[in-house]
């Protein structure tokens, strides 16, 4: 683990907050520096989100149920140069955009 990380922390309750507002105490957080954590584990995507800046997977460990957001920029980091075997891609259009989607077995099998 290399590195400190700054995160908003309730100086009331003492639990780190996403958006540096404490809702259980309404109260503003103070930052404070920690080293950064790592998990790891055996993770499934079970969601997706989108903002004005990013956009990423949602993922949840098998065994603890705990989520953490993926940015995009680091997935497609770690997706770079993964080989993708036995898909089937079918055109598709959205909007006016044109591009390719994958195709499940199950789609591909009743056509």
């Amino acid at each position: 683990m290399a590195g400190k990380i700054k995160v908003p922390r309730c100086t009331s309750c003492g639990k780190e907050s996403e958006f540096g507002y404490c809702y259980e105490c309404l109260c503003r957080c103070e930052i404070i520096t920690r080293d950064k954590q790592q998990v790891s584990g055996d993770f499934t995507i079970v969601d997706w989100f989108t903002s004005r800046a990013s956009a990423g997977l949602i993922v949840e460990d098998t065994q603890s149920g705990v989520r953490y957001q993926l940015y995009m920029s680091d997935v497609f980091a770690y997706l770079d140069g993964l080989k993708l075997a036995d898909l089937t891609l079918e055109e598709t259009k959205k909007g006016s955009a044109y591009g390719w989607k994958v195709i499940t077995e199950e789609a591909v099998i009743s056509q």
